[in-house]
């Protein structure tokens, strides 16, 4: 299983639902998208198509090795799945809070701002839960210019929804403040697959794997995956 972190996050988000799918009997990676992981500047070099390559390499690692793949992601990490899945012919695929709408408008302006204004800056918050602050690692900043790539990777992927049709799962926070909720009706409507299913979460924020209802994430993934896999 591929569990991809989203834009300004880490491997770290994925890490206590891959231990799930693990100690369930699941071969899990994540990998570690171009220019995360290092510092904010690294991602004034690297556009979409590196964040896809990113995912893409992994991916076919698993593959050469005779795995059967699912992709489930965060945020954009959950466009990368969608993006990835049919390529290669995945046994399913899954996302949470994956944007299509967002509440925030830099990205419509961040092409013609960033050569001006090339860095935002955001105050770090932490999780709901303490016991859980040593996997929040990420970004509490970009490069504008990245913002101005995570919105050509959103467009890309709505123009390529209709291409998935394996088993697809959906999850999104009604709580979210960084992707509007309709986000997820528009990717369930979207996709081909004959098989696809919503889940919503009530009080969850956007990095819900590290939120309250992160159980129930695990519960549903491992499930869709199983499900997906007889």
């Amino acid at each position: 299983m591929v569990l991809i972190h989203g834009w300004t996050g880490s491997p770290a988000h994925m890490r206590l639902l891959g231990r799930y799918l693990h100690a369930a009997g699941h071969t899990v990676v994540a990998p570690l998208l171009a220019g995360h992981g290092t510092r904010v500047e690294d991602l004034e070099h690297v556009d979409w198509r590196d964040w896809v390559e990113s995912a893409a390499v992994v991916a076919h690692g698993r593959q050469a090795m005779g795995e059967r793949l699912h992709f489930f992601g965060l945020s954009m990490g959950g466009l990368l799945s969608l993006l990835l899945a049919p390529t290669f012919d995945a046994a399913s695929v899954g996302t949470l809070n994956a944007p299509q709408r967002v509440f925030d408008r830099l990205g419509s302006l961040a092409k013609h701002t960033h050569r001006v204004r090339p860095y935002h800056f955001w105050e770090p918050t932490p999780p709901p839960d303490p016991t859980v602050a040593e996997y929040a690692i990420q970004y509490h900043g970009t490069h504008v210019k990245a913002v101005g790539e995570l919105f050509t990777l959103i467009r890309a992927v709505g123009r390529s929804l209709d291409r998935v049709e394996c088993p697809t799962l959906i999850i999104q926070s009604r709580a979210d403040q960084t992707v509007r909720p309709e986000s997820a009706e528009h990717l369930l409507a979207g996709v081909g697959a004959a098989t696809k299913r919503m889940v919503w979460l009530e009080r969850s924020a956007h990095v819900a794997t590290l939120d309250v209802e992160r159980d129930r994430i695990h519960r549903v993934v491992r499930e869709h995956v199983e499900t997906a896999a007889r």
